[in-house]
């Protein structure tokens, strides 16, 4: 009985040593396992602050539309040179900056006036401030001799026109604006003269 006790422990003994000698480096590397499924997205960061403003100062706003490509003359003085009757008067206003056909079908065409004892600026077609009067303009071909921007001044109730009413003299003046079809036009109300005259950086 005692030599069977001292047999089953030499051999746990042995049983233990031969368990500590093995060693996770003495087996293969098995083979790897297949990857798993890429996790959910992760939420959105915050977004960063506004970099500090340039040299100048400025935050890089969008800056004001300019006139490039906008055709503008001078303030014209009324001068009846195509037809001068008491009811009725016609100007010519020759145009040299593009040619006939871009104007007529490539260009919009706007023309102003101001008036005799009035500040207000006024677009064509438009009685100004009289009640008896019908300020309108064509332009383009009209005859061989007639082209550029015609306009047209009539009495509407069969009165004579006045002094007033007509005369250059009297500050009865007439600018056209010309925009192409390379020059921003934008959503703008052009029968306001002073918001197409910010809007293209006119001059007065």
């Amino acid at each position: 009985m005692k030599n069977s006790n001292v047999f089953k422990t030499i051999g746990l003994m042995a049983c233990m040593i031969l368990f500590l000698s093995c060693s996770a480096e003495d087996g293969d590397v098995g083979p790897q396992g297949p990857q798993g499924e890429q996790g959910p997205a992760g939420t959105q960061g915050l977004q960063g602050e506004q970099g500090p403003a340039g040299a100048d100062g400025q935050d890089g706003a969008d800056g004001q539309n300019g006139n490039a490509n906008v055709i503008y003359s001078n303030w014209i003085p009324a001068d009846w040179n195509l037809l001068d009757l008491p009811r009725v008067k016609e100007m010519r206003i020759p145009v040299t900056e593009i040619d006939i056909d871009e104007l007529r079908n490539k260009t919009l065409v706007f023309v102003y006036f101001s008036q005799w004892g009035d500040g207000k600026i006024y677009a064509m077609p438009s009685s100004g401030r009289w009640s008896n009067t019908q300020y309108s303009f064509t332009f383009g071909n009209r005859s061989i001799t007639s082209n550029g921007i015609v306009v047209l001044l009539q009495s509407t109730n069969g009165v004579d026109l006045t002094e007033n009413q007509y005369s250059g003299s009297r500050n009865n003046d007439f600018r056209y604006v010309l925009v192409p079809e390379s020059a921003p036009s934008g959503k703008l109300d052009y029968s306001d003269y002073q918001a197409v005259k910010a809007f293209y950086n006119l001059p007065d």
